[in-house]
């Protein structure tokens, strides 16, 4: 296994571990919520169907055949299971969406790829993978709307929502320039998104145990 493998495995496990984190902060709100176990299922549910999909599109990397096709499919599983998890958190208003301005910017940069020289299906492809970038931003909205999430971790999240931001604006480059420096560099801006958030619901979600 390579350097870029083993990194992207790191990352995949990590925002993983993020959504896990938030559904388990869910279940601990499950208790005062109506048909919480239904909505448990649900989301537990889209955490596994999001781990088949990440699956599925590491395995394009490696795949003989051209990956247009497979990079759409893989990429829809994944959108799939992260809509699973993220309605519920619409459906019973978690989700204030104060990140709008993050939310407007990021779907922005999607206007980069429509003259990447790249075949239409990928080009498809890698717009569908950018809107998987809205998932920890989301998520990130549920954690800092939680009255446990102290004032710190709300200003690591707005840090943390911003570099994603970033990141989704710098992946042109790392397209442009795959397995240089250039690009590892770019996917650790998204790793350390990812560790902050991590690290910021898995304090929220410790408060709100002792809490509850």
């Amino acid at each position: 296994m390579d350097e870029y493998a083993l990194l992207s495995l790191v990352v995949e496990g990590t925002l993983l571990l993020g959504v896990l984190v938030v559904i388990s902060i869910f279940r601990t709100l499950n208790r005062y919520v109506k048909r919480g176990r239904l909505i448990e299922a649900l989301q537990m549910a889209g955490g596994f169907i999001m781990a088949l999909g990440m699956t599925y599109l590491r395995a394009t990397y490696v795949a003989p055949n051209p990956i247009g096709t497979n990079l759409i499919i893989a990429t829809l599983f994944t959108l799939a299971g992260s809509f699973l998890v993220i309605l519920p958190f619409f459906l019973l208003q978690f989700i204030k969406l104060k990140m709008k301005a993050q939310v407007f910017a990021l779907l922005l940069s999607s206007l980069i790829y429509l003259v990447l020289p790249l075949p239409t299906l990928e080009k498809i492809g890698m717009i569908l993978l950018l809107f998987n970038l809205l998932i920890p931003l989301f998520l990130m909205d549920v954690v800092s709307s939680l009255t446990t999430c102290s004032l710190f971790n709300r200003k690591l999240l707005r840090v943390a929502s911003w570099l994603l931001v970033l990141h989704a604006w710098l992946r042109y480059y790392a397209i442009k320039n795959p397995r240089t420096c250039i690009h590892y560099a770019i996917l650790m801006i998204y790793f350390a998104v990812l560790v902050i958030w991590v690290y910021s619901t898995l304090k929220t979600y410790s408060v709100l145990r002792r809490w509850l």
